[in-house]
């Protein structure tokens, strides 16, 4: 009869196990989005909180230059971006809402909902990437076509 000795089970010594390794996330513009991308909160008074870099550069700006800032002051009240405002204010009544950004180079669908405390009450809002809908690759202006 044989007897089989299996590693790690039947023996009293430990098998060396190397550490996974951890990687950092990283946020990612991607055209190819299929997941929610954290972009920015804020707080009751529409002040951006947090900034993600992906948020900075569908905005144009670092992130650090962004926080602090009121959304009228990046966004302005009209333009291409006039609903992200009504969406948020939305959001402060404690309603969900989605809205179109458009970027330098993007156009990124977004939804924005209420950020409340333990009572339920609204402090401010969270901002998601939902889908990309367009990226422009192009680096610089584009040139007439010489024949």
């Amino acid at each position: 009869m044989r007897q089989w000795e299996l590693i790690g089970i039947t023996d009293q010594v430990p098998i060396a196990t190397q550490p996974v390794p951890r990687q950092a996330p990283r946020v990612v513009v991607d055209p190819t989005i299929d997941e929610p991308v954290f972009f920015w909160t804020t707080d009751g008074a529409l002040r951006l909180q947090s900034v993600s870099d992906a948020a900075a550069s569908v905005i144009g700006r670092s992130a650090d230059a962004c926080k602090g800032r009121d959304l009228l002051e990046i966004f302005g009240l009209e333009g291409p971006n006039a609903s992200l405002l009504d969406a948020h204010i939305l959001a402060l009544g404690g309603d969900a809402a989605t809205f179109a950004l458009k970027g330098d180079r993007v156009s990124v669908r977004c939804r924005v909902g209420p950020v409340t405390d333990g009572l339920g009450k609204t402090s401010g809002t969270y901002c998601v990437a939902m889908h990309i809908d367009g990226v422009d690759v192009r680096e610089e202006a584009e040139r007439p076509a010489v024949a």
